[in-house]
């Protein structure tokens, strides 16, 4: 009986550089018919404010990285590949709100505050119910909302999963788990640098002091005295509340289910205007816009504070802040909802929905999230 010879089979690893090569042409096919692709930022969250890249843009954001790593380089984090732990509350001590919101001294180690950052958004994310007329912000729906504190273990993972089939109440748990530690490492990188400029100031370090305002994009740096732009930076440089960080990542990454929040961790909807530096919509409002991408969640939220601490939109919850920054944190998210009309194209509606977002989904009990030990 004939056989057929070993020579003549197939060998397997033909058929899986088949189906690695037919793999890339679906990919191909799918950028070049639809625009999907994931570009990672190359140049960390420094962007200038000009509309268009050009290269004198590139040489301006080197500018401000080179600060950046001069006055304060980024944290670096430890990305866990577990999922992040259940979050855990406990009554306030007597006095310990207090406390917290206290002003350090120049030369105090601790860190305190609240802080937040702007671009265009609201392109291909799933839409948010929000109910005709603002909802009540009556805060005794929140109970215990200034007795109780989470501790949120600091375990930081580098991206979301796909919550597009996950039931609604386990993704919006997910959500908060995954997104919640970064938010709070954001804000005290922005609250340690705040206490470093302090610490400039009384030292009298004027050249730092000009290096902080040229990061914080303060115009007019080598005409205004140390102390105008020390009392600037002061109303730049304050962390974001909680409860608005969340709302805002909820509307615009809708739960973390958007493609830019999947492909690019895109949280907060920024625009840029360079192809290589995110995501191209399906139907953009410009042919050069994209959705910016970010290589970690982290960077995404840092971008968001950035933005909302330096853009000449947010002026207005910049001040907002400062007046209202001594109060209950859960006050002072309640302020500056109102001031972030500006966000969106749709203001007042884009309002009434973070004000609907924030009160369905009680994110004011996070006002007194704090960081715990990852051991």
């Amino acid at each position: 009986m004939e056989t057929k010879s070993e020579h003549n089979k197939t060998p397997v690893y033909f058929w899986f550089l088949v189906i690695i090569l037919m793999l890339i042409a679906i990919q191909v096919v799918m950028v070049t018919a639809y625009g999907i692709k994931h570009v990672k930022i190359k140049a960390g969250f420094y962007e200038p404010f000009p509309v268009f890249e050009t290269t004198a843009n590139d040489a301006l954001r080197e500018r401000l990285l080179w600060l950046e790593n001069q006055l304060a380089p980024p944290p670096l984090l430890v990305w866990s590949t577990k999922p992040p732990p259940l979050l855990e509350f406990r009554e306030l001590a007597e006095g310990e709100i207090d406390a917290d919101q206290s002003e350090p001294a120049a030369d105090d180690s601790q860190i305190d505050s609240f802080d937040i950052i702007d671009t265009p958004s609201q392109i291909e994310t799933p839409s948010q119910s929000a109910s005709a007329s603002a909802p009540s912000t009556d805060l005794t729906t929140s109970a215990n909302v200034s007795g109780q504190v989470i501790e949120v273990t600091a375990f930081y993972v580098r991206q979301l999963p796909d919550l597009r089939t996950v039931k609604v109440d386990e993704r919006k748990t997910i959500f908060i788990s995954s997104v919640l530690p970064h938010i709070l490492r954001a804000n005290q990188e922005l609250l340690e640098r705040r206490r470093r400029i302090k610490v400039d100031y009384s030292n009298g370090s004027e050249d730092r002091i000009r290096k902080w305002a040229e990061l914080y994009g303060i115009d007019g740096v080598n005409n205004l005295d140390v102390d105008q732009l020390f009392d600037e930076l002061m109303l730049r440089v304050d962390a974001i509340p909680v409860p608005l960080a969340l709302a805002q990542a909820i509307i615009e990454s809708g739960w973390g289910t958007s493609r830019f929040a999947r492909q690019g961790n895109a949280l907060y909807g920024e625009w840029a205007w360079s192809e290589s530096k995110g995501i191209k919509p399906l139907s953009p409002s410009n042919d050069r816009a994209v959705v910016r991408s970010f290589s970690s969640i982290f960077d995404s939220v840092r971008s968001y504070m950035h933005n909302l601490n330096t853009h000449d939109a947010y002026q207005n919850l910049r001040q907002k802040r400062r007046q209202h920054r001594e109060g209950f944190p859960h006050i002072l998210a309640q302020q500056l909802i109102p001031t972030l009309d500006k966000y969106a194209e749709d203001g007042d509606l884009y309002i009434r929905k973070l004000h609907n977002i924030v009160q369905t989904n009680n994110l004011y009990i996070y006002s007194n999230a704090v960081l715990a030990d990852a051991n």
